[in-house]
């Protein structure tokens, strides 16, 4: 290949691959005299350029706000229903008494307990040895992380023009709390709740069922770590780290006002897992409640359809906050989720491209160098690629504008 085209193609490739990396963009803003962090993602929508709305993803305990890019990429779901996504970091434990009896209980197990990323949501643990409490502390009691939320909101508003009537909150494990507690304070300017893993904690503040929030809850039964009962019972101890998560639904079906529930069982695609799911639709014109109620899945168990799970979250998830925009274009509803699934991976003789709704576009194959060695169409929802010939290494896919890393082995 001619060097001056080789060279070309190099710059072509990573300047695409930059202009992907480039989004989500690192920011900051002033919080009740601190310095917060968040990423804020743009949404790709292929028929828009004005975002619709926000989704506010909130991380887990211990966990960082990159997680939405790159364990769960929500991204596909903001781009199919032209989102924002703002997703804010937690800050470390402010709680000096709180901090010395983490590293006291450090001392005496294997499992380092840390506590550098804490919202402060209302999660109180409580530990009893036979009736006698042992432990009661409030995560990050006096950091007020709700109003931090609430700027945040009001500054992506203001400076992307988006409609305060679309703006949702999703939260995993801790964020699960963390959107219950905004709710129950501020669910007024929201459109929706999504909690993945999450709960009420035993300390929230503001629970008075003054504030209605649609809904949309998933959590399993066998969850080991936010146990569906909110405690775990190893007699003679109790540890008790969350509301009920019966109590949470009837909170809110209660709040709601919601009418007589209507329960499905859930096998949306073939799986082999074993995993069950219960969808429960507390219906109201508004104000619906949605509780998933999964058995068999670990707590950080992520939901897809390539992993042949009865169903999807992005999916789900998707399927939800549409049935809530407001003032969007008739464009939305139409557009579902776009994923670019490549598997097995490594590959040795063919690779498997699940496209969904990508069917029908040109895809290229590069070497790390930028030289295109391959191309080709999406041929319905899964395409087999003859990748034998390839050397073996490292290779990227692309496909209308998306671009996935794979190795030949």
């Amino acid at each position: 290949m001619n060097k001056k085209y080789l060279l070309i193609g190099i710059i072509s490739l990573l300047l695409s691959i930059c202009f992907v990396a480039a989004n989500p963009e690192r920011k900051t803003i002033q919080a009740d005299g601190r310095e917060r962090e968040y990423l804020l993602y743009m949404p790709q929508h292929p028929l828009l350029e004005k975002p619709d709305g926000m989704i506010v993803c909130l991380h887990g305990f211990t966990r960082t706000m990159d997680d939405f890019f790159e364990e769960y990429d929500i991204s596909d779901v903001a781009d199919s229903l032209n989102l924002v996504i703002i997703a804010p970091q937690a800050l470390p434990e402010q709680n000096n008494s709180v901090k010395a009896i983490a590293q006291t209980i450090n001392l005496f197990t294997n499992d380092q307990i840390s506590l550098n990323s804490v919202w402060g949501c209302g999660l109180s643990v409580r530990a009893s040895l036979l009736g006698v409490s042992l432990l009661n502390e409030e995560l990050n009691r006096d950091v007020d992380d709700v109003n931090f939320i609430d700027t945040l909101i009001d500054h992506i508003l203001s400076e992307y023009t988006l409609l305060s009537e679309n703006v949702f909150i999703l939260g995993t494990s801790m964020g699960g709390y963390m959107a219950y507690q905004y709710a129950v304070k501020k669910g007024d300017r929201l459109s929706g709740l999504i909690s993945v893993a999450g709960s009420m904690g035993l300390a929230i503040k503001g629970a008075d069922h003054t504030v209605k929030t649609p809904v949309c809850d998933f959590h399993s039964l066998t969850d080991e770590v936010v146990p569906y009962s909110g405690s775990y019972e190893q007699f003679p101890t109790t540890v008790s780290l969350a509301m009920n998560k019966t109590n949470v639904i009837n909170y809110w079906t209660e709040t709601n006002e919601t009418g007589t529930p209507i329960t499905e069982q859930v096998q949306y695609y073939p799986s082999t897992n074993g995993f069950t799911v219960e969808k429960i639709t507390y219906p109201e014109p508004v104000n619906e409640v949605i509780h998933y109620k999964i058995n068999g899945a670990a707590h950080s168990y992520f939901f897809r359809k390539e992993n042949e799970d009865c169903m999807d979250y992005p999916e789900e998830i998707s399927r939800f906050i549409r049935s809530h925009l407001s003032g969007t274009t008739n464009h939305i509803s139409n557009i579902p989720v776009q994923r670019l699934v490549i598997y097995p991976n490594p590959a040795t003789e063919e690779l498997q491209v699940t496209s969904y709704e990508l069917r029908g576009e040109n895809y290229n194959i590069f070497s790390v160098t930028g030289q295109m060695l391959m191309q080709g169409k999406l041929q319905g929802e899964t395409t087999t690629i003859n990748v034998s010939t390839l050397a073996n290494g490292v290779y990227l896919l692309r496909v209308s504008g998306k671009v996935e890393k794979f190795v030949k082995q």
